[in-house]
C-alpha cells in the first residue's frame, strides 16, 4: 500500500490512517514515497517553544521526562505484526515535541530508509565573535528568545574539527543586538574567537525511535538528525537489529541528538548493530544494560521490586520481568553476584514498582544487603563495522553478559571509547562474562577524560573491589592516542587477554 492512498487534513492524519491499516492487515507493506513530510500541531509546537525559552526550567528534563508528560506519536506501530515500511528518501520534518517512531507491543516489524529531523533543532549554535570580561559574545544562527535555557554546552573548534563538551558553565545571558548575545562563562578563556558554541535546550524526554515490549525489530538505513532526548531507545524487547542506522548531524550542523544515540535496557535475545554511524550526539553512542532493583520481601515467595535508576527507565515504563526470567541477587557496595531466583509471575503496581512471585523465598537480610537484577534481560550484543566520532561520553558502554566490538572506527570521543562497567550510581548492571574488543581502530579518543584512551574496564561499585568481570579480550586493535594516557585500563577482571595491539603515542 502506498501512503498516497490515505487521506487526511495533514500528515499526522495520513500516518494515523496508514498505521491503523497496517494494524488491521498483518504482514503487509507500506511505502512512504520520497519527500519531506512536515508534522506539527499547536500543542506540540507550544511545548517545544516553551522548552527553548526556559518556561519549563533551565533543565526541562525535570518536567518533560515523566510518564505523565503529554506527547504525540507520529508513526505508531503498536499492535502490528509482520509490517514492512519502506521509506527510502522520506523525511519526517517535525515542528514541535513528538515521539516520531513508536514501536510498542509489536512483532516482526521492519522500518527502512526513514529520516527524522526537526524544523527548529532542540539546540542552538552560534559563532563566538569576541571574549571580554568573562563573557562570550555569540552570534546565533537561530532566532533566540531572551530567556533561552542552556543546561549543557559544547565548543566546536574550527581549526581542529573537534567538539569539546562541557568546557565551562554558562551564566547570565543578555541580548546585545539582533541574535548577538553576551553570555557569562566560568572559564571563558577556554574558548577562542571563531569557535562555535552549541547549547542544549533539553536532556532526556521522548526518543526519536522507541522500541518497547516488542520482538524481532529491524531498523535498516534509518537516519536520525535531531531529537530533544535520545535517538533510539529499546526496553523489554527481544531480538533487535540496527543495520546501517545513522545518528548524525544534518547538513551544516555539528550536533545530532541531545543525549544518547542509542540506549537499550532490559532486552533479550540478540542485539545487533552493523554498519552504523554515530556523530555529534550529546552522550553515549550505545549503552546496553539491565537495572538494579531495591527488593522488599512480602509474604512467602512474593516480593516488591523498585527500579533504582535516578531518572527512571528511558521509556518511562515500569521495568517488569517476565515469567520464566531469572533474577539475581547483587550485593550492595561491591556488585558481587549471588543466588538466582526464577520468576513465576509478575505484575506492575500503580506506583511504577512491580510485584513478583519467585520460585522460593529470598534469604534473610536481602532487603538491606542486595539488589535484584534481571539476569535474563542481558542480550548477546554485537557492535560491528560501525563508526562513532566527536560525541560526549563513551561510544560503547557494555553492561551485559556477552558482547563483541569488532572492526569499528572510533574518533575524538569525549571519554574512553569502549567502557565495560556496571554502574551502581546509575543502578545499571550487569558485570560481564565475556567481552571481545577485536580489530578496531581508535583515533585520538578520550579528548577530555584521561582514565584510559580507548578501553576502560572496571567495577563501578561503591567499593570498586573484587573481580566481577569474567573474561575480557582486547586483540588486533590499532590505537593512536595522547602520550602519557594509557590505551587500556582493565581492573576487576578474572581473565584478561591483551595481544597484537598496535599503539602509537603522539
Amino acid at each position: 500500500m502506498d501512503l498516497a492512498q490515505f487521506r487526511g487534513r495533514d500528515n499526522l492524519e495520513k500516518f494515523a490512517q496508514a498505521m491503523a491499516w497496517l494494524r488491521a492487515h498483518p504482514h503487509e507493506e507500506l511505502v512512504i514515497p520520497p519527500g519531506v513530510y512536515e508534522v506539527t500541531e499547536p500543542a506540540a509546537h507550544a511545548v517545544f517553544a516553551d522548552m527553548i525559552r526556559g518556561a519549563l526550567g533551565e533543565n526541562p528534563q525535570e518536567k518533560m521526562f515523566r510518564a505523565d508528560f503529554p506527547y504525540r506519536r507520529v508513526l505508531d506501530f503498536e499492535g502490528q505484526e509482520g509490517t514492512r515500511v519502506i521509506a527510502d528518501g522520506a523525511t519526517l520534518l517535525l515542528d514541535g515535541f513528538f515521539e516520531p517512531v513508536s514501536l510498542r507491543r509489536c512483532r516482526g516489524v521492519t522500518l527502512r530508509g526513514l529520516t527524522v529531523d526537526y524544523k527548529r533543532k532542540p539546540y542552538s549554535h552560534g559563532t563566538i565573535e569576541r571574549i571580554e570580561g568573562g563573557e562570550l559574545f555569540v552570534r546565533f544562527r537561530q532566532a533566540m528568545p531572551d530567556t533561552f535555557c542552556s543546561p549543557r554546552c559544547a565548543l566546536y573548534r574550527q581549526t581542529t574539527g573537534v567538539m569539546h563538551f562541557v568546557p565551562f558553565g554558562l551564566g547570565n545571558k543578555r541580548r546585545v543586538e539582533g541574535e548577538l548575545f553576551a553570555i557569562g562563562a566560568d572559564h571563558a578563556d577556554r574558548a577562542s574567537v571563531g569557535d562555535e558554541l552549541y547549547v542544549w535546550h533539553a536532556f532526556h524526554s521522548r526518543p526519536a525511535v522507541c522500541i518497547q515490549n516488542a520482538e524481532e525489530i529491524v531498523l535498516k538505513d534509518v537516519t536520525v538528525h535531531a531529537q530533544p532526548g535520545m535517538g533510539i531507545v529499546g526496553h523489554l524487547s527481544r531480538n533487535i537489529t540496527l543495520d546501517g542506522v545513522s545518528v548524525v548531524p544534518s547538513a551544516g550542523e555539528r550536533m545530532s541528538v541531545n543525549t544518547d544515540a542509542t540506549h537499550f535496557a532490559s532486552c533479550y535475545g540478540k542485539l545487533t548493530l552493523t554498519g552504523c554511524t554515530f556523530d555529534g550526539h550529546g552522550d553515549d553512542a550505545m549503552n546496553v544494560h539491565n537495572y538494579d532493583h531495591a527488593v522488599t520481601p512480602l509474604s512467602g515467595t512474593r516480593c516488591r521490586l523498585r527500579c533504582l535508576a535516578p531518572d527512571g527507565t528511558h521509556t518511562q515504563a515500569a521495568d517488569v520481568p517476565f515469567a520464566g526470567d531469572e533474577l539475581q541477587l547483587v550485593r550492595r557496595g561491591t556488585l558481587d553476584k549471588g543466588e538466582r531466583f526464577r520468576v513465576l509471575a509478575a505484575k506492575e503496581c500503580a506506583d511504577g514498582s512491580c510485584e513478583v512471585t519467585l520460585d522460593r523465598p529470598l534469604p534473610d537480610g536481602a532487603e538491606e544487603s542486595y539488589y535484584l537484577e534481571n539476569a535474563s534481560a542481558c542480550p548477546d550484543f554485537l557492535f560491528s563495522h560501525c563508526r562513532a566520532r566527536n560525541h560526549f561520553a563513551r561510544s560503547v558502554l557494555i553492561k551485559t553478559h556477552r558482547a563483541r566490538v569488532e572492526h569499528c572506527l572510533f574518533e575524538h570521543t569525549d571519554c574512553a571509547a569502549v567502557v565495560v562497567a556496571a554502574e551502581e550510581w546509575w543502578a545499571e548492571g550487569t558485570s560481564s562474562e565475556n567481552v571481545e574488543i577485536v580489530g578496531n581502530v581508535f583515533w585520538e579518543c578520550a579528548v577530555r577524560d584521561h582514565m584510559a584512551s580507548v578501553v576502560l574496564v572496571y567495577t563501578g561499585s561503591e567499593e570498586g573491589t573484587g573481580r566481577q568481570h569474567k573474561r575480557v579480550v582486547i586483540r588486533d586493535n590499532v590505537v593512536v592516542c595522547e602520550k602519557g594516557v594509557p590505551a587500556f585500563s582493565v581492573k576487576n577482571v578474572q581473565e584478561t587477554v591483551t595481544e597484537n595491539n598496535v599503539i602509537v603515542e603522539q
